[in-house]
């Protein structure tokens, strides 16, 4: 439709509580620009603020401060514009003593779009198809946020805001759910706005993400920028103490009972090995790892926090 930014948050803020000793403050100033047809992380620990942004860009709650836009419109005054939007918050929400797909055709029928071939499609999609006609209470966790994707679909929305949307699945369920949020973006163009704590999760499928710690942004960009050169190299040799008294000299080290972990980059192994060898220290092996984003999630957290 021409749009290039899906998402939009300027200043956004939200306190809670009225009185000073009870005031929480669960989102504080975030600002984001969330471009079409990618899928974007938006990470952080339980607590961090993720479910709050999230309701407030749903208009589920109001902000103190700030403003949220989905395509260039304003979510709150002008509300239709959640109808370009397909969402799965706080876990999936059904009738019980419905089955799913009855579930899929009440919300589908209550928003003027029911279409039967789409529900099917949609069942088979998230791998219920052959659970459908079984009732919601019957269902597992994992199989309830299978149904709360597919509702979130029934629109054919442009964009999909998924809370935690592998909560409750196995590891297979969460590759499946991981593979088919990026068919979303990869075959079908949608923009998703994926939230998590999981790192694995979003280093795996996003490409973008924002990291909120306290109710603040304290990184954002594109994963792999992110964890560009963030590398270190562990180095196994003996005895082990003093290859970590010579290195130590020069590069940060963290010690292990079997290998010593070296912040330093690729190029500097040479360099290391010279070292040891000149001090009568027994060379193994050394391996370059480059960084992961739990690695660099948890450095992060740690610098908001002031813990060292």
């Amino acid at each position: 439709m021409g749009d290039t930014v899906a998402i939009r948050i300027e200043n956004l803020s939200k306190t809670f509580g009225r009185r000073a000793k009870r005031r929480v403050h669960a989102v504080k100033n975030i600002s984001l620009e969330i471009q079409t047809g990618q899928v974007y992380g938006f990470l952080g620990p339980n607590g961090a603020g993720k479910t709050t942004t999230i309701r407030m860009l749903l208009d589920l709650i109001r902000p103190t401060t700030g403003d949220a836009y989905i395509y260039d419109r304003h979510v709150r005054r002008e509300h239709d514009v959640l109808r370009r939007v397909g969402a799965l918050v706080e876990g999936a929400a059904f009738y019980n003593f419905l089955t799913g797909r009855k579930n899929l055709e009440v919300l589908a029928r209550t928003a003027n779009d029911y279409d039967p071939i789409r529900i099917e499609m949609l069942l088979a999609q998230v791998g219920l198809a052959h659970r459908a006609d079984q009732r919601v209470n019957g269902y597992s966790t994992g199989m309830k946020q299978r149904l709360g994707l597919a509702a979130a679909l029934l629109g054919d929305p442009d964009l999909l805001i998924l809370d935690e949307p592998t909560n409750g699945l196995d590891p297979g369920g969460m590759h499946e759910v991981r593979e088919f949020v990026r068919n979303l973006a990869d075959e079908h163009g949608k923009t998703v706005f994926l939230s998590s704590h999981l790192l694995g999760e979003i280093e795996q499928v996003c490409d973008r993400v924002a990291i909120i710690n306290l109710g603040e942004i304290v990184r954002e960009g594109a994963v792999q920028d992110l964890l560009e050169g963030k590398t270190h190299l562990r180095v196994e040799a003996a005895p082990l103490d003093k290859a970590a008294a010579i290195l130590g000299e020069f590069w940060p080290v963290t010690t292990n009972t079997q290998w010593l972990t070296i912040s330093a980059a690729r190029d500097d192994a040479p360099h290391m090995v010279r070292r040891l060898v000149e001090n009568g220290v027994d060379v193994f092996q050394i391996t370059s790892q480059r960084q992961t984003l739990e690695e660099y999630f948890l450095s992060v957290v740690r610098e908001g926090t002031g813990d060292a």
